[in-house]
């Protein structure tokens, strides 16, 4: 995506999702943590070891547990952020702009 500027006027539902997240971090979860397992699972398939280099999901729940929250960065990086974290699926996107080198995509 390119420039994208999100206005959220009443970000209430935001809010109260990245609160859901930050305390679902705080329980136990087996389906997401069996969906992080099965991450770690498929980045050691293509040679990282996922306790040094973790899915982006499962950096966000040692966080959250380590904090007590979420970083804050925009509306849309703190939805998808939040929603990773609930259902442990490593999900993001970039800032094309920023990339350097070949943005053939």
């Amino acid at each position: 995506m390119r420039n994208a500027e999100i206005d959220v006027p009443d970000a209430q539902a935001l809010n109260d999702t990245i609160a859901a997240a930050e305390q679902a971090a705080l329980r136990d979860d087996a389906q997401r943590d069996a969906h992080l397992a099965a991450w770690a699972v498929a980045y050691e398939a293509f040679g990282t070891k996922a306790n040094r280099t973790p899915c982006s999901a499962a950096a966000l729940l040692k966080r959250v547990r380590k904090d007590g929250s979420l970083p804050r960065i925009s509306p849309l990086v703190d939805a998808y952020n939040a929603v990773s974290v609930l259902y442990g699926v490593p999900i993001g996107g970039e800032d094309l702009d920023l990339y350097q080198g070949s943005r053939d995509f």
